[in-house]
């Protein structure tokens, strides 16, 4: 009886730790949500620690309104829905063979994926500047494009090498005895099996692509090419002092983000779990 009181409290006890370390993660986002339902002078009296005594939601339009954040959304979706499948995309195909084939230059070429780790990005703003002008893709979408499946990389083709060595190399074996391809294998075996990794791929990914700053500052001048990111920057110096249309502005950036992980998070976990095996 003694021992599984013991367990039931060592169980309650994590439950309580995780609870406590899951309010400390979330209230941050608590504040920005309880403070953009607020009107300024509730803020401005009562504190922005404050719960709100009346809910609003006009700051959410005029943020929406007068941030122009029509236009950063439609940038920031198309640069993040292009790039991150594509990123993905191209990583799963190095790191197949990585992962499966046996030649010669398999784990020189793999670690020299991984060097890329080690390059800063800001050491590669200059570099990029003068090229992307020269081929004149400075201050376009492409701009940014490029550079993000570029640096995405070496994480992806880690996380992915790793997933696809814990599949069976039997299964394959048997695919090439009947016949398939290389092709056929990775679209009919190793993708369809490395769906909870590819799903957590796609959840980092995401958030990286929609939250990169220093690329999207320096590549993108124009207004119209200006991703979330960098319209927040410059409405919270329009707005710095209207503190209910500012967290407004940062609740409406971060619901994509949010929408994304709620709709993949069932893999999140096993897939980086898988991953770390290998």
């Amino acid at each position: 009886m003694n021992i599984l009181d013991n367990r039931a409290l060592k169980i309650l006890g994590r439950y309580v730790l995780i609870s406590i370390l899951a309010i400390i993660w979330l209230y941050p986002l608590i504040i920005v949500i309880s403070t953009s339902v607020r009107t300024q002078m509730d803020i401005v009296c009562r504190g922005v620690f404050k719960l709100p005594a009346k809910i609003i939601f006009d700051n959410f339009s005029k943020a929406w309104d007068l941030g122009n954040f029509s236009i950063f959304y439609k940038n920031s979706v198309i640069i993040s829905f292009i790039k991150v499948p594509i990123g993905i995309f191209v990583s799963a195909l190095a790191a197949y063979p990585l992962a499966k084939w046996n030649f010669k230059l398999r784990d020189g070429i793999f670690y020299f994926f991984i060097l890329g780790f080690g390059i800063p990005v800001t050491v590669t703003l200059l570099p990029l500047t003068i090229l992307l002008n020269k081929i004149h893709l400075l201050n376009t979408l492409w701009s940014l494009l490029f550079p993000y499946i570029a640096f995405g990389l070496p994480f992806q083709i880690l996380t992915c090498r790793g997933f696809f060595r814990t599949i069976p190399d039997e299964l394959i074996e048997a695919a090439r005895i009947d016949g398939c391809g290389e092709i056929s294998i990775f679209s009919k075996i190793i993708l369809p099996l490395s769906r909870p990794a590819l799903a957590a791929l796609f959840i980092i990914d995401f958030v990286a692509t929609w939250n990169e700053f220093p690329m999207a500052l320096i590549f993108i001048h124009d207004d119209r090419w200006k991703t979330i990111p960098l319209g927040i920057m410059y409405f919270q110096g329009q707005f710095s002092s209207s503190y209910g249309v500012i967290n407004a502005g940062v609740a409406l950036s971060i619901l994509p983000v949010l929408f994304v992980y709620i709709l993949l998070q069932r893999y999140f976990v096993e897939g980086t779990a898988g991953a770390l095996k290998g």
